[in-house]
């Protein structure tokens, strides 16, 4: 039999057995008082969906105790003036089964300790389960109990709710590994998950013009290169774990890239002459404005990912699913390109307002379109901030969408 012992809180020692037969649950107080004694052991065996949150009833399992697990299965043994008994719920149809004396597992006190002893049948064919100990005297705060005893040692004792943050994992096939190996809630047991975001175009850009609706040359913009080893270096050294790289998908621009077949976008469709970020040209592409050499930005953004990765940094970027730019258009994956300039969806048909397999909502033929009448120009007059710019060419349409409009 392999047998492993944890310390628990309150001086409490837990040593758990596993044999082909049988699960043996030792637990072993400072010393047994004359106070009745409840133990509970919280299982999760996953085969139920179950539940973190235990049963709690004033007398018998007293104030509520939740879990870091869905529990499917809990024992309880009651030992009261010499006598032991055992009791058993379990998850079942959405619910917590009535409390239950039972002879499915056994429970004696021998040499000050409690012993529990329970066929491996009852936890099913799983190999793994999850487990979660704590004792309670039934008598206290009226019946609701003093929670004490907790194999997690970072729970304190005393009344009222507790939550159990940790648990063990016990291995009940495995004949070299450990027995029990602890665990957190959502992998707490490990290291913490710690971001630190970045907007590129920011990140690295010294120039302080910061004009409204000014060109790239006027503003300049962050570089890849910009976020550079010592950079790295600093925001690890801060304990972070991942940088998350925003606005890098390449978006709709007023800046023109024509030498590498990324000419400007039409000024009728912009937020500022930079554009949004989320405003996605490609899905499958970079932003220009981020590379020292344009055309070779894919490459310059693949070395980014090296240079965190060789910090020991994961890369996050946004995936952006719902902010598409009216004149996408993917150079990278044209193959994917559902919303290229001209031709609506793949494969849509332009004539319907809803069709499930259309990719998007089209204007109806009537007064409001097609063609797409944006509202960035109105009798002769530009409206919004963009077209107001000196020498923006505006006319509130979008060559794409000329014979058809997109809601």
């Amino acid at each position: 039999m392999r047998k492993q012992t944890i310390a628990g809180s309150d001086s409490v020692a837990i040593t758990l057995g596993v044999s082909p037969a049988e699960l043996i649950i030792i637990y072993r107080p400072p010393s047994l008082s004359e106070n009745p004694l409840n133990l509970y052991i919280a299982l999760g065996t996953h085969r139920q969906l179950g539940a973190a949150v235990l049963p709690f009833s004033q007398g018998f399992e007293g104030s509520t105790v939740f879990l870091p697990f869905k529990g499917d299965l809990l024992l309880s043994a009651e030992v009261k003036a010499g006598r032991i008994g055992c009791f058993i719920r379990k998850w079942e149809r959405w619910r917590w089964s009535q409390r239950a004396e039972t002879c499915d597992f056994q429970a004696t006190v021998e040499n000050g300790e409690v012993i529990l002893r329970v066929p491996r049948s009852l936890l099913g064919g799983v190999g793994k389960i999850d487990c979660a100990i704590y004792a309670k005297d039934p008598n206290a705060n009226d019946g609701w109990g003093w929670f004490w005893g907790c194999s997690d040692r970072s729970v304190a004792s005393g009344v009222g709710d507790k939550y159990i943050p940790h648990y063990y994992e016990l291995d009940l096939d495995s004949e070299r590994g450990p027995v029990m190996t602890a665990r957190g809630r959502h992998g707490s047991h490990k290291a913490r998950v710690r971001i630190y975001q970045l907007f590129v175009r920011l990140f690295g850009n010294t120039n302080e013009t910061r004009k409204q609706n000014g060109t790239l040359s006027e503003n300049g913009a962050g570089r890849f290169s910009d976020i550079n080893d010592a950079a790295l270096k600093s925001i690890q050294q801060m304990g972070f774990t991942h940088v998350w790289l925003a606005g890098v998908l390449q978006q709709a621009t007023a800046t023109d890239y024509s030498e590498f077949g990324q000419p400007a976008d039409d000024t009728d469709l912009l937020k500022g002459l930079a554009g949004s970020p989320y405003a996605i040209k490609d899905y499958f592409d970079v932003c220009p404005d981020y590379a020292e050499k344009p055309a070779e930005r894919l490459k310059e953004f693949a070395q980014l990912i090296e240079r965190l990765h060789a910090h020991g940094l994961k890369a996050i970027i946004d995936l952006v699913a719902n902010h598409v730019a009216r004149s996408y258009g993917s150079c990278v994956k044209p193959d994917c390109n559902f919303g290229s300039c001209g031709c609506g969806g793949a494969g849509d048909d332009v004539t319907k307002f809803f069709d499930p397999h259309n990719n998007f909502f089209y204007l109806r033929p009537d007064e409001n379109g097609p063609p797409l009448r944006l509202p960035t120009f109105k009798d002769g007059m530009p409206l919004s901030p963009t077209c107001q710019v000196p020498g923006a060419k505006c006319d509130g349409f979008f060559e794409g969408e000329k014979t058809f409009g997109r809601v």
